[in-house]
């Protein structure tokens, strides 16, 4: 293995690299939004005109955008789907002139797992916009690239169709090909993440992670992984603290041979780093400042109801450690590559994907006229529509996005919540960000934190229901914290205010949790095919849309 200090070289100089073949590129692109949107979408459609798809909407005939959405209507997953099953089914060019080398599985709304194409092309196209970014945090921060990398991804194979084509993460695929210096920087080796016990592979990552002084960097999707780490910790110190004195693992007869085989390598604990982990795992809840003191970066969601687990996250960091916004990602597309750390502003990948946006409003109520990404004005927010590469042709992404600023003549957008975030009893037309909203501000005034909440639209009570697992619950608080949400909703959503005056509405319930409750959910939600690195809270739903029997966690009912 390289020392440090030439690695550290080595990396420096694949930055610079970076920024000459990949920055410079997309800020030229950034310059000229519109002619990078139209040359894109022109040659998307020429590629592809020849498939089943493209025949059928006559991609031939397509000359401009305007073309364009005459030809093509707007799509979902399920219109698409037979294009999806036959090219896989009979090798023909349905949807892709070129054939899937992989697919990206997420849930769909029909209960049937969506397979969205990844062509050799969209593997390349997701390198280099992640190098785009790494050269951003390394210009903001080369710190937190200097020591050790703990980063957690999905599996980058998961299974194979009948056809043999492979199904999996994208980011996985990523990490598991990553270059021998990127490797050589990351504490988790990619056989990790194939271990299908949950709690199991925790146990292994902050196994690896904890002979690690010098971790300055750490990077998952979602800020809920971060959180399991701690409940892992606070379980097993005692165990991991054993098994690092014998540099072993007590689970190691439970890991496949290729887990073993990569693992065991890392397991070996420096005396001075044991000595040191002999005192901290001794504190009352040791944190993961005590533990990796020079944590520059966490790279993760920070947006929607991820601020629910990263607010919960946040104080087991180091006062320096700063927090970047990961990107608009799906298992679609990469939509927005962070140019800005400090305000962690994304710009659409508009060297890689053709956007059009729909007014929130305007959709809502029925009129889906689109917009290019020229045409959007700073503080709106919009609904997506994708055309990718790899066959998503104008694809409503069911996701609001808000724009936050420019970045040279390209919009920056961040990602609000998904479409389905909203719930209508009475026509109060509550939203997902209006109960995040009003949580925070609630936690602030009371003075109590959640580390996961859910609101629940009960139409046949006519009344919304919020599940809330709070850090130190007790019957004041809890009442105290249902009362100030009312209020804070009824100051963010008039017509909530007007529907519980006149009673059409009844009193918000609150239901305190017991500890793991936000834990359980998510297992449950993966344990029905949602992908971990794909998963979120939706933190507003009706309550019939929720099968998770959370009367079986709850203390007390207020």
């Amino acid at each position: 293995m390289l020392p440090d200090v030439l690695t550290n070289r080595l990396l420096w100089a694949r930055m610079q690299m970076f920024k000459w073949t990949h920055w410079r590129p997309f800020v030229k692109a950034a310059q000229a939004p519109v002619d990078t949107q139209e040359r894109l979408l022109l040659r998307i459609l020429e590629h592809n005109r020849m498939t089943k798809f493209g025949q059928a909407h006559g991609f031939d005939q397509v000359r401009s955008y305007r073309d364009f959405v005459a030809a093509v209507p707007i799509q979902s997953y399920e219109t698409l789907r037979p294009f999806i099953d036959e090219q896989e089914r009979t090798g023909a060019s349905a949807l892709n002139a070129d054939a899937p080398v992989m697919y990206a599985q997420t849930s769909g709304t029909t209960g049937q797992p969506k397979l969205v194409p990844l062509l050799e092309s969209t593997l390349v196209l997701h390198k280099r916009s992640q190098a785009i970014q790494t050269y951003v945090q390394f210009k903001t921060d080369p710190r937190a690239y200097y020591g050790k990398l703990l980063g957690i991804v999905s599996l980058a194979e998961e299974g194979r169709l009948e056809s043999g084509t492979p199904y999996g993460s994208a980011s996985g695929h990523v990490y598991k090909n990553m270059p021998k210096l990127a490797q050589a920087k990351y504490v988790i080796p990619h056989q990790v993440f194939a271990i299908e016990d949950y709690d199991l592979k925790y146990l292994v990552i902050l196994r690896l992670a904890l002979v690690q002084r010098n971790i300055t960097f750490l990077g998952s999707a979602n800020p809920s992984t971060f959180l399991k780490l701690v409940s892992v910790l606070e379980a097993h110190r005692e165990e991991l603290l054993e098994d690092i004195r014998h540099d072993g693992f007590r689970h190691l007869d439970k890991l496949s041979g290729n887990v073993r085989d990569a693992i065991e390598p890392r397991l070996r604990c420096e005396p001075a780093r044991l000595r040191e982990l002999q005192k901290l795992l001794g504190l009352p809840a040791p944190k993961f400042a005590d533990l990796w003191p020079n944590l520059r970066l966490v790279n993760t969601w920070t947006g929607g109801s991820c601020g629910i687990a990263l607010a919960a996250f946040q104080p087991h960091l180091p006062p320096t450690t700063r927090i970047a916004e990961i990107g608009y990602l799906s298992s679609e597309f990469r939509g927005t590559i962070t140019i800005d750390v400090e305000r962690n502003w994304g710009a659409p990948t508009i060297h890689e994907n053709f956007f059009e946006f729909v007014e929130r409003e305007d959709w809502e109520e029925g009129d889906k006229i689109p917009l290019t990404v020229d045409a959007l004005e700073e503080g709106k927010e919009y609904y997506l529509i994708v055309t990718t590469g790899a066959g998503l042709y104008r694809y409503f992404m069911n996701d609001i996005i808000s724009v936050t600023g420019r970045f040279h003549a390209t919009p920056t957008i961040q990602f609000v919540q998904k479409g389905k975030g909203v719930t209508n009893i009475t026509g109060e037309k509550l939203y997902e960000s209006q109960v995040i909203s009003a949580v925070r501000a609630a936690e602030d005034e009371v003075g109590v934190r959640s580390t996961f909440f859910m609101m629940l639209a009960d139409v046949e009570e006519s009344t919304y229901r919020l599940v809330m697992e709070l850090s130190r619950p007790n019957d004041v608080s809890s009442s105290r914290m249902r009362d100030v949400i009312e209020r804070k909703l009824a100051e963010v959503n008039v017509e909530y205010a007007a529907k519980r005056a006149s009673g059409r509405l009844h009193e918000l319930e609150l239901m305190d949790m017991r500890p793991g409750t936000g834990d359980a959910y998510k297992r449950h939600c993966l344990d029905r095919g949602q992908r971990e690195a794909q998963f979120k809270v939706i933190a507003l739903q009706y309550q019939n849309d929720c099968a998770f029997p959370f009367g079986d966690y709850h203390n007390r009912v207020n």
